[in-house]
């Protein structure tokens, strides 16, 4: 008898190919369920491995044994036509796991990798971010991080902290040169991180580090810049110098910075008027106070910004803040809009005696006439403000709002983006990305960049459960909902409209519909708010007539949220009702007008 016939006498040949096609099926599984519980694709390397040595006992034991009625034989005791009983049940096994194999075939492929694809998707669109950021400038980036003071005296930390400030002042305004904020740059001064690390958090090419020493009357500043991928080292300098001449090691470490990076100027450094160290502290304070925002931020702020005009009074970045500080402090104390107006005004114009070019009053102007309603001039103001300047990333950001607003989605994302590219770490410039991001209809990177928010704040989570409703995934965000350790009454309402939402998409509409009458009726002190997430959850849930009539009657009453709103995907129901371009005409939106609107900055390609 030959091999082949006694193999298959013997079922051998059944059973490696039932083990091949079982064994192939677990491994599909496991690649499946592994990742769900934690394991690692080691976890899964090693099943495989377990499973292809498993091969070799199950077809020796096939060879050794027969599978009768009365159970495992060895060949040589069991009788003639025995083997044929197990030949059918290995038959059937490998007919039962054929067809499990083909069910979860066709699971994987049209429920299970749909649902990979995207997830994969967004990841690496999200990740795309940083390659398409930095395509602004190529390998023409950096940062200027904290200089150390080496001193024996702490005082002078004030001292090298204004050099590496104003040499970023000055490297700013090289359009061709991507400079991250200060407020990114310096964030990470207590963190420890390896010149590599930094660069990738940051996502720039080039680092610029230094240190600085008093010694007497004399002041020296050793700056190095760094390529970051590799971590070495292009140029180093050590610049000494009387005290009183900083201004001047200051313009020579950034005249060498810019000729080191190869980059061709149209003529010399920028002038930029220099400013005592003390005073760009006091200002940078002041400004990390208006991101933050902490209990009592407006008179924190003018205090820090009054001390630093006290030293300088013609300081314009100081000046400008003020403006900011005004706004804060009506909302903090007695101070009227009416007064707080006129201190506005009359701080513009100083600005503007101070320095013709400065944009801020442009930027101010724009905020306001975009406030109310007059869009077309607000575009002017806003294209004035940035081709003057481009280097402050909360300006940028408004901006980018403004564009939103206005449906001009393309350049929305281009200026969140920009914003983002030169404040890394700025929080609220990566929620507004990610809102501007669903605005457009990119929701997996919009939610991508939510969580990267989230992980570091504890608001915007009503923009992140939308982006989630609106890929499909409301048991996502209703469990999302359900983890959130809710701390206010605001907070409370917009958690209760998300549920509804949530609810709906979920097919439990009797308890969406329940949810929506118990928020028709809270006291919520903001009764303007409140309605309008009631019109945003009718919206949703098909209550069209609801929707409208509450549409109608806020815009008759002037609630400018409304103009932001137009674009927000939660009205998409809507979209096809022709109430809705009789609602957005009546709003003063209408898409003839906005169309007729040029907005579309250029920014450094």
């Amino acid at each position: 008898m030959s091999l082949l016939l006694e193999l298959r006498r013997r079922n051998v040949i059944r059973v490696a190919t039932a083990y091949v096609v079982a064994a192939w099926l677990v491994i599909q599984v496991i690649e499946t369920i592994f990742p769900a519980f934690g394991f690692t694709d080691r976890a899964v390397r090693t099943a495989v491995i377990v499973l292809g040595i498993g091969f070799v006992p199950a077809v020796i034991a096939a060879w050794v044994f027969e599978w009768t009625p009365e159970g495992l034989k060895r060949d040589e005791d069991a009788r003639a036509g025995e083997g044929r009983f197990g030949a059918r049940i290995l038959d059937r096994a490998i007919v039962v796991v054929l067809l499990l194999g083909i069910s979860y075939f066709a699971f994987d492929k049209f429920v299970l990798a749909p649902e990979r694809i995207a997830e994969a998707e967004a990841e690496a669109a999200a990740h795309a971010r940083a390659d398409t950021v930095a395509g602004f400038y190529g390998d023409r980036s950096i940062a200027v991080i904290p200089f150390d003071n080496i001193s024996d005296d702490p005082g002078q930390q004030i001292l090298a902290d204004g050099i590496a400030e104003e040499v970023l002042n000055l490297l700013a305004r090289v359009r061709q040169l991507r400079v991250i904020s200060r407020t990114s740059a310096f964030a990470l001064r207590d963190e420890n991180l390896e010149i590599p690390e930094i660069a990738e958090r940051l996502d720039v090419a080039h680092i610029l580090e230094g240190s600085v020493r008093k010694s007497g009357n004399f002041v020296r500043v050793t700056a190095q810049l760094i390529e970051a991928r590799s971590d070495t080292h292009l140029w180093s300098n050590t610049y000494t110098h009387e005290l009183g001449d900083d201004f001047k090691i200051q313009d020579e470490i950034a005249a060498d910075v810019v000729a080191n990076l190869q980059i061709e100027l149209l003529s010399t450094l920028p002038k930029i008027r220099h400013v005592d160290p003390e005073v760009l502290s006091l200002t940078a304070q002041a400004y990390q106070l208006s991101q933050s925002r902490p209990e009592g931020v407006g008179e924190r702020m003018y205090a820090l910004l009054s001390r630093a005009l006290e030293t300088d009074p013609e300081h314009v970045p100081a000046l400008s803040l003020k403006t900011t500080a005004y706004w804060f402090l009506v909302a903090e104390t007695d101070l009227s809009w009416e007064e707080a107006f006129r201190k506005i005004d009359a701080t513009l114009d100083r600005i503007v005696e101070l320095d013709p070019s400065s944009a801020e009053p442009d930027f101010y102007r724009a905020f306001n006439l975009e406030g109310e309603a007059r869009f077309e001039e607000a575009a002017a103001a806003y294209s004035t403000g940035l081709e003057k300047d481009l280097t402050q990333p909360d300006k940028v950001r408004l901006a980018g709002y403004f564009a939103q607003h206005i449906g001009k989605l393309d350049a929305a994302v281009r200026l969140q983006k920009y914003a983002l590219a030169i404040d890394p770490l700025c929080h609220q410039c990566r929620r507004r990305y990610a809102g501007t991001l669903t605005y457009a209809g990119d929701y997996a990177t919009a939610q991508w960049e939510f969580e990267r928010y989230l992980a570091a704040a504890d608001e915007g989570w009503g923009e992140y459960v939308l982006v989630l409703l609106l890929q499909g995934r409301p048991g996502e965000a209703l469990s999302y909902l359900d983890s959130l350790d809710v701390r206010n009454e605001f907070d409370e309402v917009r958690a209760s409209a998300s549920r509804a939402m949530a609810l709906f998409s979920l097919g439990r509409v009797d308890e969406a519909n329940a949810v929506f009458a118990e928020l028709s009726q809270s006291d919520y002190f903001d009764q303007r708010t409140l309605t309008l997430f009631l019109t945003e959850v009718a919206a949703w849930t098909g209550k069209k007539d609801f929707a409208f009539e509450k549409l109608f009657e806020m815009a008759a009453t002037g609630f400018q949220y409304l103009h932001r709103r137009t674009f927000s995907p939660v009205w998409k129901n809507l979209h096809d009702d022709p109430r809705w371009a009789e609602y957005r005409e009546f709003n003063g939106m209408s898409q003839e007008r906005l169309d007729a609107i040029e907005f579309d900055p250029s920014l450094p390609e």
